[in-house]
C-alpha cells in the first residue's frame, strides 16, 4: 500500500521507466478498495454475531502511544519525503533505517543491546543469502529468455492460445502469475512475469502497461492467502494458535475482493488514476459501492439492512443477489466489457432491491427489528 510499497514497486518503476511516485499513485485506489473490503467483512461478521469492541477504559491511550513511539512517525515521514519529493528511491530506505536505529537507542523501553544487534545481523544475513540465491536463479532465467528471444515467443504463444480474447488472456495471465508466485518471492516472480507475460497482455490485449504490471504483481502475491500454500495465513495461524488450513480458507474469504480488483483496474485504468478526473471519480464511487455489497454478501450482513435472511433458502437467495449486484456495480463498463457504467449500475440495482426487500420480509417474519446502524 502507498506510500511505501516494498522492493517490487521500485523494480516496477524501473521496468516502466516511470518515477516511483507514479507507481505509488496508481496503487492508491486498489489498496483502498482492498482494505475497505476487509473492513466491511470484519464489521459485518462482528455485527452478525453481536461481537462488541473493547470498553473505552481498556482502549490504548493515544497520548501515551505517541509519547513512546513518536520517532516512528518522524522516520516514516522522512522516508516518504525522500521517496516522493526528493525521488531518492535507491538510498531512502537506508537513510531511514539508519536514522531509526540511532533514534531507537534513545528509548529506554526499546533500546537494543548486543544480543539484539547480533540477532538482527544474523537474520539479515540469512535473508540476504536466500534472496541472492533466488534472484541469481531468476536472473539467469530472465537473461536466457532475453538472449534467446524466447520471451517474445512466450508472449506470442499466450496470444495464440487466447485466440484474441482479452478476458481469456487475462485469466491465463492471472493463473500463470499465481502459480509462479507460489514458488518464488514476490520480487522474483514479478521480474520473470514482467519479461515473459506482460508483453503478451500489453500487445495482445491492447491494455495499459501500468495496469498490466500492477495486475501481474497483485496476482503474484495472492498465493500468500490462498490454500494450499497460503504462507501468510499459515504464519497467522501459528500466532493465533488456529488450524492452518482453516485459517487459509478464512483468509481467502476475507480477502476475496482482491481476486477481482486486478481485473477491475486492468479493464478500466481509471481505477489506477489513468484517465479524466470525472471518469476516475465515477468508477471509484461505483467500485466502493460494489465492494461494500460484495463484502456484505460474503458475510450475510448488510449495513443499514441487517442479516440477509433468517432461513437457509432465503439467505442463499439474498446473498446471491447481493453478490451479483456488487460485481455488476464494481466492474467498470466500457473497453472489453460490452456494457456501459450505467447499464451495469442498473443491473446491480435491479438485483439489490429485491434482495433487500426479501431480507426485510424475512426479518419481520422472524420478529427481528431491522438494523439501521452498525
Amino acid at each position: 500500500m502507498p506510500p511505501v510499497m516494498g522492493a517490487t514497486a521500485f523494480v516496477m518503476a524501473m521496468f516502466l521507466d516511470v518515477p516511483y511516485a507514479a507507481v505509488a499513485l496508481a496503487a492508491v485506489i486498489p489498496s483502498v478498495l482492498y482494505f475497505l473490503g476487509l473492513f466491511i467483512q470484519i464489521d459485518a461478521y462482528a455485527a452478525r454475531h453481536k461481537i462488541e469492541g473493547l470498553p473505552e477504559a481498556e482502549l490504548p491511550s493515544v497520548k501515551q502511544t505517541l509519547k513512546e513511539g513518536w520517532y516512528f512517525i518522524f522516520v516514516f515521514a522522512l522516508l516518504v519525503w525522500m521517496l516522493l519529493v526528493m525521488q531518492r528511491e535507491a538510498v531512502a530506505p537506508f537513510y531511514a533505517t539508519a536514522l531509526l536505529l540511532v533514534m531507537n537507542q534513545f528509548s529506554k523501553k526499546h533500546r537494543w543491546g548486543w544480543s539484539e544487534v547480533g540477532d538482527t545481523l544474523g537474520s539479515a544475513a540469512k535473508l540476504f543469502a536466500e534472496l541472492i540465491a533466488i534472484l541469481a536463479g531468476v536472473g539467469m532465467l530472465v537473461g536466457a529468455l532475453s538472449m534467446t528471444g524466447l520471451s517474445g515467443t512466450i508472449a506470442n504463444d499466450f496470444i495464440h492460445l487466447a485466440g484474441g480474447s482479452v478476458p481469456l488472456l487475462l485469466i491465463m495471465g492471472a493463473l500463470t502469475s499465481f502459480v509462479l508466485g507460489i514458488g518464488m518471492t514476490v520480487t522474483a516472480a514479478y521480474i520473470f512475469l514482467a519479461v515473459a507475460l506482460a508483453p503478451a497482455l500489453i500487445q495482445g490485449g491492447g491494455l495499459d502497461p501500468m495496469a498490466v504490471h500492477m495486475f501481474i504483481l497483485y496476482w503474484g502475491m495472492l498465493s500468500f492467502i490462498t490454500p494450499p500454500v497460503a504462507l501468510g495465513a499459515f504464519a497467522a495461524a501459528t500466532v493465533a494458535g488456529a488450524r492452518p488450513m482453516e485459517t487459509g480458507l478464512q483468509a481467502m474469504r476475507l480477502g476475496s475482493v482482491i481476486y477481482f480488483i486486478p481485473f477491475m483496474f486492468v479493464l478500466n485504468p481509471a481505477l489506477i488514476m489513468q484517465g479524466p478526473l470525472w471518469e476516475i471519480a465515477l468508477v471509484f464511487c461505483q467500485a466502493v459501492l460494489g465492494i461494500i455489497l460484495f463484502a456484505s454478501a460474503m458475510q450475510g450482513y448488510l449495513i443499514g439492512v441487517g442479516r440477509l435472511g433468517h432461513s437457509i433458502a432465503v439467505e442463499a437467495v439474498t446473498r446471491t443477489l447481493i453478490l451479483i449486484a456488487g460485481l455488476c456495480v464494481a466492474i467498470p463498463g466500457g473497453g472489453p466489457i460490452p456494457f456501459s457504467h450505467l447499464q451495469l449500475l442498473i443491473v446491480g440495482v435491479a438485483a439489490a432491491v429485491p434482495a433487500i426487500l426479501l431480507a426485510r420480509w424475512s426479518q419481520r417474519r422472524e420478529g427481528v427489528q431491522p438494523t439501521v446502524v452498525v
